[in-house]
Formats: structure tokens, C-alpha cells, sequence
């Protein structure tokens, strides 16, 4: 399998973390002063020690919707691997932000693209476009399909604002934090059979599924309860950010190993946008070679979910980081909890 292009588009309305502070700010009027500034004080100083800085949504104010950087994105792909829709015989649709329980997301993409082919999505949080680019390596060895399409929209701001943002107390934030990183991309991927090959390896920890979830209405009738489940209200965003780190630390950096073996041999790695600052530091502490880690994407872009890693392959191309023939290493962590390492040449 080959990555022959990848499109991406991001919208425009910049939001830092001063932006966030003030949001705080106008969402707690009726709250007391001393709970608000205690609140901010927090919150600063996670959004400092995880690196982050700023992040990009959809400006209300120029009428933007996710539809169109999602065609934007898909436009783009086509046009840099000299393709047309018409060569795509496969669209999958993957990730968190999606307009539809049913049918298939990528079916309206397709139709609106004026695409004829197969679609279906994938759904696995942050781990959505690598489960999407082992199951297109599987259909490629199968000689099923020449060309394949990877998409995703990762819309999400809307799950936990402004609900999120309202302090009822001060413990609130250790499952509440990862809101205010959260930004906004959309990815296309374009891949072709090859005869290169790819490795893929993945460590599923179901017993920590309840560290990240954004809950559907009726979600007590399908699963036990949990006293983490539901915590900020129906469709929107939980997450023990410290607790998945810390697991991520104990599980991940061991699957990087195992599959790669000798960690400097590769030419560069590509984590989940999370935090670069946690990816850094676990890196420095497991002794992965820190000046190969691209950990670019998070303080500039901040937690793109399952968009993440194509988003940094498109800057790290464009900054010249990235050539073809490079030894690629992809090591993300994701809500579930599931870890992958995979291992390409690009």
C-alpha cells in the first residue's frame, strides 16, 4: 500500500487560550468570583504544562460549515495524486465528527462528490483513520480495490460548549480539560496498491473504556453505569486526560518497540496530537529518539482526533520533514483504550 496524497483543510476562526479564559469567564457569571479565578488559574496552567496554544473552529460569522473543508480536503487529495473521483473505488469515512447515526457518512460524501463506489465508515475515536489504513492494507493484499479514499471531518467543539464550560466545581476539570483543546480538521487520504509493505500492531485495554466518552441519549439501556460516564450531560466530552496518559506511558511506548525494534532506525514518528508535551516526555523518559518525535500539530492546531496524524504528514511534507522512501513510524493512543504502532516506508 502507498499513500500517494493527503488533503487537508482547516477553518479559520483562531481561538487561543486567553479565548478560552474569557469563555470561562462569560459562561460563570452567576458563579462566585473566588470559584471562577480558581477555575482559570487551573486551567491555565494545564493548558501551559500540555503545550498548547492555540486551535482553529468554524467561524459562525463567515457561515462556515464542516461540509465545506470536507470537500475541500477531498478536492485536494484527488488533485495532488493527479486522480479523479472517478478512480476512487473505495470511500471510508472515519472518525468522531459525523451528521448521521445512519446510513454511512461516507455515502453522502460520495453522493455529493459525484462519486460511484463502495463506502462505509469506521468508528474507533482517535484510532479511527489507522484502523481505516490497516483495513484498506488488508483489501490492497486482497486485490480487492486500486484506489482507496480515507476521510474524515473532525467537527467536534460542539460536544461540550457550552455546557463544558459551565464550573460547577473545581473537580469537574480533572475529567473536563481536554474540552478546551479540541480543534477542528478536516483530512483526505488517498492510497494505491503497491507492493510495499506495512506493519501494524495494537493493544486494546476495554477495562478503561470509560475514561473518554461522548454518551448518546438512552446510553444506560446498552452499558452497566459508571460514575464516569455522563458526567458533563448527554453528546458531550468526558475524558481523564491524566489517566490516559499515564496508561499510555505503561502500554504504548512497549508496543513501539516490539514492532520496530531498533527505535533510531526510523526516519520519523507520528503521535496522536493529544499533548505534545506528554508525548515529549514520555519519549525522553522510554528514551525514543526525541528529535524524530513531530510533535508539531497540538500547539498549533491542538487535538484534531482521528485527524491528527494526516494532518502532521501534511506539514511535516510541507516543512520538507517528510520524503518519500522515509522509514514512518505511527505510535497513537485513543479512547477505548487502544494503542497502535505501525511502521511504513513513505
Amino acid at each position: 500500500m502507498r499513500i500517494d496524497s493527503i488533503g487537508v483543510r482547516i477553518p479559520t476562526k483562531k481561538v487561543t487560550n486567553d479565548d478560552i479564559l474569557t469563555w470561562l469567564e462569560e459562561h460563570n457569571i452567576e458563579i462566585p468570583s473566588i470559584l471562577l479565578k480558581t477555575y482559570q488559574r487551573i486551567v491555565k496552567g494545564l493548558l501551559k504544562m500540555a503545550g498548547s496554544e492555540v486551535r482553529f473552529i468554524r467561524d459562525p460569522g463567515k457561515n462556515e460549515k464542516a461540509r465545506q473543508f470536507i470537500f475541500g480536503a477531498i478536492s485536494d487529495a484527488l488533485e495532488k495524486a493527479s486522480l479523479s473521483k472517478n478512480d476512487v473505488d473505495l470511500l471510508i469515512y472515519c472518525g468522531v465528527g459525523k451528521g448521521f447515526l445512519e446510513p454511512a457518512n461516507a455515502y453522502f460524501y460520495a453522493q455529493q462528490m459525484g462519486m460511484s463506489c463502495s463506502c462505509f465508515d469506521i468508528v474507533d475515536a482517535c484510532m479511527s483513520w489507522i484502523r481505516a489504513l490497516e483495513i484498506s492494507y488488508e483489501f490492497f493484499k486482497s486485490g480487492r480495490y486500486r484506489h482507496i479514499m480515507i476521510v474524515n471531518g473532525e467537527f467536534n467543539s460542539h460536544h461540550g460548549f457550552p455546557d463544558n464550560f459551565k464550573i460547577r466545581n473545581l473537580r469537574q476539570v480533572e475529567y473536563t480539560f481536554p474540552t478546551y483543546t479540541i480543534g477542528e480538521a478536516a483530512s483526505a487520504t488517498l492510497l494505491s496498491d503497491s507492493p510495499q509493505e506495512w506493519k501494524f500492531a495494537f493493544k486494546s485495554l476495554p477495562e478503561l473504556a470509560d475514561l473518554c466518552t461522548i454518551p448518546l441519549d438512552g446510553y444506560e439501556d446498552f452499558v452497566a453505569p459508571s460514575g464516569r460516564l455522563g458526567r458533563n450531560g448527554l453528546n458531550n466530552f468526558v475524558s481523564y486526560g491524566r489517566e490516559m496518559f499515564d496508561a499510555a506511558k505503561r502500554y504504548l511506548v512497549p508496543l513501539v518497540k516490539q514492532l520496530v525494534g531498533d527505535l533510531d532506525d526510523p526516519d520519523i514518528y507520528f503521535p496522536h496530537a493529544a499533548s505534545d508535551a506528554a508525548y515529549l516526555s514520555a519519549s525522553r523518559d522510554m528514551r525514543l529518539p526525541i528529535d524524530k518525535m513531530f510533535a508539531k500539530v497540538f500547539p498549533s492546531y491542538g487535538n484534531l482526533v482521528s485527524a491528527s496524524i494526516p494532518v502532521a504528514m501534511h506539514m511535516a511534507l510541507g516543512e520538507g520533514r517528510l520524503k518519500r522512501d522515509n522509514k514512518v513510524v505511527f505510535c497513537p493512543a485513543s479512547a477505548g483504550m487502544v494503542y497502535s504502532a505501525v511502521s511504513f516506508a513513505y
